[in-house]
């Protein structure tokens, strides 16, 4: 693509996310339902073929995640909420470090996803609060984190971790614990998936955090065995940015630029 034409769509996109956030917002629920609908049937899909070379398979979707977590409900929940705080924090912390670092490598700090789309659904709330703020938080604390952690941990970090251990036990020999393939698999399931959820968001600045939050989450998928204390995790973290703007679009302060 040329940069002439990678410039205008750049600019085209900002424009969009400011001037027409319900538009975008329909975009991101419309491309959200097809993924998960995507990741379900290539799901069901394996099943049907593992079925067909007489293996036991069931079409319970619990192998994704669709379970109650280990140690129960409320506790899980508790876990994902603490999580999701704990990321909040951290990402407070790491945002002006990553700033600060990119700016003395001469990259540029500049938002050009997050900033707009906020801006755009401040602009919403404003002049509709009615309808934006319970459609904002639908879509962004409760339906995206919900898509995102099936996709993420629960097809592409428990894909892989399912997919590593089942390679080690055939071909470790019995000198290595399995404790140690494991974890071996865990890590790198874990990065790799996180390595994706990061650069999904198209931000320099807020990649750090989250990788890192990523790899929290990674961690308590595999603790809990259920995708339930991640989506907790993930909503409570998602909320702090929500609440930024529907604050700032009810006149309550000003976002920092």
């Amino acid at each position: 693509m040329p940069p002439a034409a990678g410039r205008r769509t750049r600019s085209t996109w900002k424009a969009d996310t400011v001037n027409d956030p319900q538009g975008t917002l329909l975009s991101v629920v419309l491309t959200n339902a097809l993924i998960s609908a995507l990741v379900i049937c290539v799901f069901w899909l394996g099943v049907v073929v593992a079925r067909a070379f007489g293996r036991k398979a069931s079409f319970s979707l619990a192998p994704l995640g669709f379970r109650r977590p280990r140690g129960g409900l409320l506790a899980g929940i508790g876990l994902g909420a603490v999580l999701g705080v704990a990321a909040v924090v951290m990402s407070v912390i790491v945002n002006p470090i990553s700033v600060f670092v990119l700016d003395r490598l001469g990259y540029s700090t500049e938002s050009t996803v997050q900033q707009p789309f906020m801006r755009g659904l401040v602009g919403w709330v404003e002049s509709n609060p009615a309808t934006a703020i319970p459609t904002i938080v639908l879509v962004v604390v409760l339906f995206g984190p919900a898509v995102e952690e099936l996709v993420f941990r629960g097809a592409i970090f428990n894909g892989l971790n399912r997919l590593g251990a089942l390679i080690s036990s055939r071909t470790v020999g019995s000198e290595n614990p399995a404790r140690t393939t494991s974890k071996a698999s865990f890590v790198l399931s874990a990065l790799v998936s996180s390595v994706f959820f990061a650069l999904l968001h198209l931000e320099p600045v807020l990649l750090p955090a989250i990788f890192l939050l990523a790899i929290a989450l990674c961690a308590l998928f595999q603790r809990t065995g259920s995708l339930l204390p991640s989506f907790v995790a993930h909503a409570t973290f998602n909320s702090f940015a929500t609440s930024l703007i529907i604050l700032n679009g009810l006149g309550v302060f000003e976002i920092p630029a």
